[in-house]
């Protein structure tokens, strides 16, 4: 219990760590990489403002200058008049005005790779009070910045994989720390339950032959007899309630004995269903579909007990109707239902059923201890097994126990 208790928590601490550091370098990559770009955009504009009204002037010259290649340049351009052709330009790599598609709109801003290169396209219109005479795209080798930024982000994809084990191991640390206390608690409840358990048998057991002595004496009175039998049905619950603790304490320390033996599991279960059968009220039907012929390596009595649990509960809280047992196999596993069509249990509820002295308010008006349901699961558990229960509010429940068997 307490490792998979370790293990959700380790699981826990390990998430919200890494969220934080994937929220923390989410931005931190976000931040560096849009400065980087808007300072390349910038750049394009202060430079494209400095030269704008030259770009107008050289456009309307009637000499035709085409387009200039100067490789030291750091910012290159063409520029277009109002039909979209080309009238000069000065580029850095040779015929790339060729690949330039030309982009719709007032001004756009595109990246674009040439070759190995990266490159920053930015076009502007030319518009002087309100007079449109073309439009020029400028741009600029962003290679070493975009390289920049893919060293950026392997390293924060580094760093991620080496706080994540970090992290881990973090994680596994404070949940064995935050288990210490817990733990502790627990075993000091456990021995506690324990410990009284075993101190209340003796007192009780005198309490059983006290009752039996009274009951014996001829001068009591009619009322007396009643008391004493009320008392004697409360020391019964008393000591089930004993027997019941002393279980669930030794199946927590892992000391529940098991006497395993290949036991008939389709006549057990048909045993069972006819012991109760000769108690139930008659407005109930007690339906069994058992596949004949299923055996089960397992500890006869506890499994006889988690039955008669299961079919004591479906009894209590189904007043008309029909309970139906059934057992069949599919591939290797072994499958007993419970179904009723009782209460039900509330959505609320449902979740809790298998805790120790949980009782819905259903419950509390049947009785009982709110141990049986934890002794079920604790049986199921031992065995290697799996319980589950689903129910509708009004409709009634149904529980499954899955086993596995072996060839």
């Amino acid at each position: 219990m307490f490792k998979q208790v370790k293990k959700r928590l380790t699981f826990l601490y390990t998430i919200s760590l890494l969220c934080l550091l994937f929220l923390f370098i989410g931005i931190l990559y976000f931040l560096i990489s849009h400065e980087i770009n808007q300072k390349q955009v910038d750049e394009v504009n202060g430079y494209f403002s400095k030269e704008k009204m030259d770009f107008i002037e050289d456009l309307y010259e009637k000499k035709h200058r085409g387009v200039e290649y100067d490789p030291n340049r750091t910012i290159f351009y063409y520029v277009y008049n109002q039909e979209g052709n080309l009238r000069y330009g000065k580029e850095v790599f040779q015929n790339l005005v060729g690949q330039i598609k030309k982009t719709e709109g007032n001004s756009s801003i595109k990246r674009m790779e040439w070759g190995k290169k990266h490159l920053l396209l930015v076009k502007k219109t030319l518009v002087i009070n309100g007079v449109m005479h073309g439009f020029v795209v400028l741009g600029m080798d962003i290679t070493g910045e975009e390289h920049v930024i893919q060293n950026i982000t392997w390293t924060l994809v580094g760093m991620t994989l080496f706080f994540s084990l970090l992290f881990a191991f973090l994680g596994y640390f404070f949940a064995g720390q935050a288990m210490i206390p817990i733990k502790r608690a627990f075993l000091k409840q456990e021995k506690f339950v324990s410990d009284a358990s075993h101190e209340l048998r003796t007192p009780l057991s005198i309490f059983y032959g006290s009752l039996d002595f009274l009951q014996r004496e001829e001068k009591l009175s009619a009322y007396g007899l009643e008391v004493l039998a009320d008392a004697r049905v409360e020391a019964e619950l008393m000591n089930k309630l004993i027997n019941n603790l002393l279980f669930l304490a030794r199946s927590d320390k892992k000391e529940l004995p098991l006497r395993l033996e290949n036991v008939n599991l389709s006549e057990l279960l048909e045993n069972t269903c006819k012991r109760f059968s000769r108690r139930k009220a008659e407005s109930i039907a007690l339906i069994t579909n058992i596949q004949k012929g299923i055996y089960l390596r397992c500890d006869e009595l506890k499994i006889q007990q988690l039955i008669s649990i299961l079919l004591d509960n479906a009894f209590r809280y189904t007043i008309e109707g029909k309970i139906i047992v059934s057992l069949d196999t599919r591939i290797e596993r072994l499958i007993i239902t419970i179904e009723d069509t009782g209460y039900g249990i509330s959505s609320t509820d449902l979740p809790h059923i298998f805790d120790r002295f949980y009782r819905a308010d259903l419950s509390r008006e049947k009785g009982g201890t709110g141990l049986g349901l934890s002794i079920a699961k604790s049986i199921v558990d031992a065995h290697g097994g799996k319980i589950s229960a689903s129910s509708i509010e009004g409709e009634g429940s149904k529980f499954i126990v899955f086993f596995s068997r072996e060839k």
